[in-house]
């Protein structure tokens, strides 16, 4: 599949551009007066959007091709994050009261939702269009490192360019989303449009899609769960300061970003495993891996549980896109990938709600949530029935 560098180079400017908000949006939030829960609001709604409109933007990706929803997506993405900027660098210099400030700041970052919640079902999607069955994990691999490869350099970059101003780091990251368009629309190859039938679409809670759909919401809440929880338990665990703490946390979250790249690169390279073998073995050290989180005593213990946690993560992504784009027919691929996605959406919003719900009983609480619910996952994949490959 020749598209997949240019896919793969779309995602990454993309995520990055997500995730270079993450760097300045505390000192944002301050500077305009807001408080610590209007972050959260943006945040939330913003996967409400997500969850609402993936299934949405694939099934109109069956109908209109993959190529055009992603151009006419991620343009939306562009200027949804341009008005962020704009607005950001006004708001700065004339800040206005915290009403429009907040209603300005929800519609943008509601927008950018909108928008981004296309781009990993269609991209998902494309790949089941022009890769065969058995090849799927490979090839989904390989976007899952490129969506790793921009967590990680998002972050980092907006850090690095809020010492030129808070605003520098949103038209860095508005600019971004439009280099992509360009790569899409000079590097993609048009895709079929399919001709509109009386043919029910894929119900939410189709049986086919169970699977998947249970893996992404897991992995997708242990995922924002680490995130949300990892300070907090640094803190509480080992009696840093705050300084320390944000030091201790950045090089963990670096060096389990760079383990989880590296995982999907290995997943891609042995394309003779099956998408239900990294299942298991992904979940059984999700498992093992989240228990001894909860056990640990040095800083340490804890980057090495974090990272056999991660690598499980690592297989488990390619290998629930793998299984979901292997169970539809051909015109029920972009569906079922805004399926399997909204689900990813839904554990972005109930993982920070659930897992501060945890911490608040002990620190360990939520990690050690997160490992019963992937050993659930290990039993369901070990007796799930393995279906037979749709061709398509």
């Amino acid at each position: 599949m020749k598209e997949i560098k240019p896919l793969m180079a779309v995602n990454i400017l993309c995520v990055s551009s997500m995730m270079a908000f993450l760097a300045v949006v505390g000192p944002i939030i301050r500077s305009l007066n807001l408080q610590e829960w209007h972050a959260g609001l943006m945040v939330a709604l913003a996967g409400v959007a997500w969850v609402l409109l993936s299934r949405f933007w694939g099934k109109k990706s069956d109908y209109y091709g993959r190529k055009n929803i992603l151009v006419f997506t991620i343009f939306g993405f562009f200027l949804s994050y341009l008005f962020l900027a704009v607005f950001v660098n006004y708001a700065i210099i004339t800040p206005p009261t915290i009403i429009i400030s907040l209603s300005a700041l929800v519609f943008a970052r509601v927008m950018i939702g909108v928008f981004y919640s296309a781009i990993p079902p269609v991209s998902n999607a494309f790949i089941a269009d022009k890769v065969e069955p058995k090849k799927r994990t490979s090839y989904m691999a390989s976007l899952g490192a490129a969506n790793g490869i921009g967590m990680v350099l998002g972050p980092m970059v907006g850090g690095a360019l809020a010492i030129y101003g808070l605003t520098t780091p949103l038209y860095f990251a508005a600019i971004l989303p439009l280099v992509a368009v360009g790569i899409i629309y000079f590097s993609l190859e048009p895709s079929k449009k399919r001709e509109k039938t009386q043919e029910k679409p894929i119900h939410f809670l189709d049986k086919r899609l169970r699977l998947p759909m249970i893996t992404s919401f897991f992995t997708m809440y242990s995922i924002v769960t680490s995130q949300v929880c990892l300070g907090f338990f640094i803190l509480d665990k080992f009696h840093l300061t705050q300084i320390e703490t944000a030091k201790s946390t950045g090089y963990i979250l670096a060096i389990i970003g760079v383990v989880f790249i590296l995982t999907q690169i290995v997943v891609s390279k042995l394309k003779n495993i099956s998408s239900y073998t990294w299942l298991t073995i992904g979940s059984i050290l999700c498992t093992f891996g989240y228990f001894l989180i909860s056990i640990i005593t040095n800083q340490f213990q804890l980057t090495i549980s974090f990272s056999i946690g991660t690598v499980g993560l690592g297989m488990l992504m390619p290998a629930f896109l793998a299984i979901t784009a292997n169970s539809v027919q051909e015109h029920e691929q972009g569906v079922a990938a805004g399926t399997v996605s909204a689900a990813q959406g839904l554990g972005i919003i109930v993982g920070p709600l659930l897992s501060t719900m945890l911490y608040g009983i002990a620190p360990e609480t939520p990690f050690l949530f997160s490992a019963i619910t992937f050993l659930f996952l290990t039993i369901i994949s070990l007796s799930y029935k393995r279906g037979e490959i749709i061709k398509c």
